[in-house]
Parts: C-alpha cells; structure tokens; sequence
C-alpha cells in the first residue's frame, strides 16, 4: 500500500470570496442609471416637442388653405365681429359656417360690410364649409365649438380686420399663429407688440420672453 509522503505541507483552507457591492459601487451605478434616465428623458422631450410643431404647422397650412377658400367666396378673410369679445372664435365661425361677410344695408349710412354670425342652424346648414373642425382638436362651450386648438392645448390666433375699423389695417393678409408651448404667456406679449387696429407687428417682438415658440402660418 502506497503511503502519503512525509514532510507534505498542508495548504490552509480558502477563505469564502465576499460577493455583493459595495456602497461607493452601488451610488456610482444609481449616477449612472439616473445620467441616461436623464438623457433618454431629454431626447423623448425633444422628439414629443418637435413632433407637436410639425402637427402645428400641418394645422396652420390647413387653416390658411381653408381661409383663402373663404376669400374666395366672400371676397375677403373673415372679419371680426364688432363687439364679439373672443376674436378666436372669427377663425372658427368663418370656416365652419356660422359667420359672413354680408353686403351693405342699404340704410347704413357707413355702407360698409359687415362680420354677421349666424344663429339658424338651418341657415348656417345651406352656408359653405371650408374646414372639417372634427379634424382638428377643439375647444366647446356646451354643445357649441368654439376654438381651434394647437398641439399644446392652446387655441390658434387670428387677427384681421374689424368691421368697425376695417380701413385702419395696414398689412396685407392676416395673421395667424400657434402660441406655442408658452401657450397665454406667448399672447399677452406678442399683444403688446402688435397693433390690433392696423397689423403692424414690431419688428422686435422676437427679442420679448416667450416669442421664441410662437409659429406663425407658412413658418
């Protein structure tokens, strides 16, 4: 029988391995999830915020078609109403049948036309209709349509002539523009820069906080 050599030393036993991370490791690799979170957050926000501009300026070429349509058969954009207090709904109206420019009477002395809206559902069946508003996403007080709304949930800005003041407008066309993701902000400062009576827009009104997202028809 062969015996074991003598004098063999004897390796001591391995210490069990410690598995797992520690804390330095384990907060480096929650900066690490919490950097590209970041980043892919960013990027989703820039691809969302991009897509809603192409969507606004998609809506804004279909309005612009739609009110040259109008012109086409009244002879001029709508018009606001003289009194009417929300100017957007014009846009709306105009397009959708609810609103005309009807010829002088005969007993007005400014033998002017006039912004009519009409209230006969019957009547506002036999106008024209140069926009599908279901296509659109929109705003309703009760069962009435009321604005045109953007991508940001804002409605879409229109300004042209009043009836009251129609000789005063200085520009040629309208104007007609998406407030952007500043939404009311964006308005209260672009209205302090235009002239609602004649159209004239200061030619600084980009520098003013909140004008950088507004997109205007054709842009």
């Amino acid at each position: 029988m062969h015996s074991p050599a003598k004098n063999t030393p004897v390796r001591p036993a391995r210490a069990p391995s410690k598995q797992g991370f520690t804390l330095i490791e384990l907060l480096m690799v929650i900066a690490v999830i919490l950097i590209l979170a970041g980043i892919t957050f960013g990027i989703a926000r820039g691809v969302q915020n991009a897509q809603a501009r192409a969507r606004a300026k998609a809506d804004l070429a279909a309005i612009s078609q739609a009110i040259e349509q109008f012109k086409s058969q009244y002879g001029d954009y709508p018009w606001h109403k003289q009194g009417e207090a929300d100017t957007n709904k014009t846009l709306l109206y105009a397009l959708t049948g609810r609103l005309v420019l009807a010829d002088p009477n005969p007993n007005d002395t400014t033998n002017e036309i006039k912004a009519v809206i009409i209230t006969d559902q019957d009547e506002i069946e036999k106008k024209p209709k140069f926009l599908d508003d279901t296509k659109f996403s929109t705003s309703s007080t009760g069962n009435e349509t009321t604005n045109l709304l953007d991508p940001w949930g804002n409605p879409y800005i229109y300004w042209y002539k009043w009836d009251n003041s129609s000789g005063d407008w200085e520009v040629f066309g309208y104007h007609l523009y998406s407030t952007g993701p500043t939404g009311a902000a964006a308005n209260t400062e672009i209205k302090t820069k235009i002239d609602l009576t004649t159209g004239v827009i200061d030619t600084g009104f980009r520098d003013v906080a909140n004008a950088a997202g507004i997109i205007f028809t054709g842009e």
